[in-house]
């Protein structure tokens, strides 16, 4: 594995915050170079700042070593010489409110080094006229694959006229969790239901997924940002949608990435052009590569729930097979513990 390839799984991972316990295969341990990764978003609603470093060692068995991060500071300016103060653990402060049309640039302190982001402008988001579910089968895709029945989410929207846009979404699916946990005995495992039984497992998007108003100006777009598999027992597929206006470096910035994980599917093959930050850069050496950006936007959202139980043109939801059994004991509980996956806070529109 030489020193190319292990810097772009860093890449991949510190970018993405994905948890890499991939096993792979290696005959020795490669010697890679270590990247600051300062990732900071400025909204409407809140501010975050992280500021870390990438990964650097594997372990016998593949897995990756998490570095300590940075001795940090980090503080973002607006126009008018405010200066507003963020953790760098990349806690959210919704105690921050961005506003349309301001300027802000991001100034950070790691390990004694001063790093300074180009200034950046909010810009305003249109909203999603709606979220729409389109069904077909992917003929691509084995009849056995649960995605190949499935529905296409695209978000609809009027584009702003007159002006150059970009933009971004993301995503977030909910799904009520009765397990929380395992329970070995003999030799089978039995699943335990939660305590209290209001819980949701938490999904994220995981993929960039962008598009400008090149060519579009000011008309009606539909973009393509999410499939859901037509499968059960969860008879509905609760979907959170964000579109966020972004400025024309981070889209250039995220545009690079998403054409690569398109073309090769794998952290492992990422090409070697990938880009380094777009608006962040060492006040004192400006040749030092950085990970990660400073994405300034304001966002709408909106929420769809697609029924599973309807038959559509003859065809069934798949049904997922229930691979474990409850537990013997009917009193035998679990808890669901708030984390990034679970929660015990409904989610907004949910629909029992």
């Amino acid at each position: 594995m030489n020193k190319k390839i292990w810097m772009r799984i860093c890449l991949c991972c510190s970018i993405f915050g994905m948890y890499c316990q991939y096993q792979v295969k290696i005959t020795e341990l490669p010697d890679p170079q270590q990247y600051l990764v300062i990732n900071a978003s400025i909204t409407p609603d809140y501010g975050t700042v992280s500021v870390s470093y990438s990964l650097t060692q594997l372990t016998p068995l593949g897995g990756y070593i998490f570095p300590l991060p940075p001795t940090s500071s980090a503080y973002v300016t607006d126009s008018h010489g405010n200066n507003y103060y963020f953790n760098t653990d990349g806690r959210i402060d919704a105690t921050f409110k961005g506003q349309i049309g301001e300027t802000y640039q991001l100034f950070v302190e790691a390990d004694g080094q001063q790093y300074i982001s180009e200034k950046e402008t909010m810009r305003e988001c249109p909203k999603i006229d709606s979220l729409t579910a389109t069904f077909y089968p992917e003929s691509f895709r084995s009849p056995e694959d649960d995605l190949y029945y499935g529905f296409d989410v695209y978000a609809n929207f009027t584009d702003v006229a007159n002006t150059e846009n970009f933009y971004q979404w993301d995503w977030v699916h909910y799904q009520r969790t009765e397990s929380c946990g395992l329970e070995r005995i003999g030799e089978q495992n039995y699943k335990v239901p939660c305590t209290p039984y209001d819980c949701w497992g938490i999904y994220e998007n995981n993929k960039v997924i962008v598009q400008s108003d090149r060519l579009r100006d000011g008309v009606a777009i539909a973009h393509k940002v999410h499939r859901v598999p037509f499968v059960t027992p969860s008879p509905r597929y609760y979907l959170k949608v964000e579109q966020r206006a972004i400025s024309p470096r981070v889209f250039e910035y995220l545009k690079s990435q998403e054409v690569q994980n398109q073309n090769t599917g794998s952290i492992f093959d990422i090409p070697a052009q990938t880009r380094f930050s777009p608006n962040i850069s060492n006040q004192n050496n400006p040749d030092e590569d950085i990970l990660g950006a400073f994405n300034v936007f304001s966002s709408k959202s909106k929420i769809i729930i697609i029924d599973r139980t309807q038959v559509i043109n003859g065809i069934r939801a798949k049904a997922q097979p229930n691979l474990l059994p409850w537990h013997p004991d009917p009193l035998k509980q679990a808890d669901c513990v708030e984390s990034a996956t679970r929660t015990q806070k409904r989610p907004e529109g949910w629909v029992d």
